[in-house]
């Protein structure tokens, strides 16, 4: 399978997994016991966040760590920021929309590197 998609499986995991276990402790009034985590959105995040570790496993072993990390990282990074504010409401400073650019061109430049 191709690097650029397997990483592009990988964000989408691993951000969709992260943004559900945020959904699911906002619904919980703290943790008492274990049962409080029996929590639709937490399981299916942690779920999600579980394969997202799985398809990691199968980048790495096939790529160099070097170039793959600072990809996938990168592309999370904007991947989670975007899912926060257009799911979550939440607010973006200017300096978190300036770090994304320049993660953006970044991964721009990186991207390169196979053309």
């Amino acid at each position: 399978m191709n690097f650029f998609m397997l990483i592009g499986i990988y964000v989408v995991l691993n951000s969709c997994g992260q943004l559900l276990i945020k959904m699911g402790t906002l619904e919980m009034n703290g943790v008492a016991s274990v049962y409080d985590l029996l929590n639709f959105k937490l399981i299916v995040g942690i779920g999600l966040f579980g394969m997202s570790f799985l398809t990691w496993i199968y980048i790495v072993s096939k790529n160099n760590l070097s170039y793959a990390f600072p990809f996938a990282m990168g592309l999370g990074y904007v991947a989670v920021i975007l899912l926060s504010l257009l799911v979550l409401k939440e607010k973006a400073t200017y300096l978190q929309m300036t770090g994304m650019s320049l993660v953006w061109m970044g991964i721009i430049l990186m991207s390169l590197h196979n053309a």
